[in-house]
């Protein structure tokens, strides 16, 4: 396996651990957290078996209010940080206001954060 692919797994594994539905992409319904590549993806500033993995977080509220809403973004951003303590080599993200997401023609809140999962060969 990949080191890109075994970082993606360890990732979906830990927050699924968590509590936390998540996707890869394709077909989801919210609430969920979105695993996909961040930019830049992979990050070799030197020559060293050190590889840097950016991947970005898209927690997705299901609920329809603003104030259910955020408080359902607030949730899954608790459960999300609370998995990736669990992982060695990995930052905490900031995470970014919540903005809209269309999913089946419905806007939901969503916010982004983005993770830097570190690994050596």
């Amino acid at each position: 396996m990949s080191r890109l692919a075994d970082a993606r797994t360890r990732l979906a594994d830990a927050l699924d651990g968590s509590g936390v539905r998540t996707a890869i992409g394709g077909r989801f319904s919210a609430p969920c957290v979105l695993i996909e590549p961040a930019d830049p993806w992979i990050d070799r500033a030197t020559a060293s078996p050190v590889l840097r993995v950016r991947w970005q977080l898209t927690a997705i509220s299901g609920s329809s209010d603003t104030g259910g809403a955020y408080d359902e973004l607030a949730q899954l951003i608790d459960s999300c940080d609370l998995a990736l303590l669990s992982l060695r080599g990995v930052s905490l993200p900031s995470w970014g206001a919540p903005h809209d997401v269309t999913l089946a023609n419905v806007a939901h809140p969503a916010s982004i954060g983005i993770v830097l999962m570190q690994s050596e060969a």
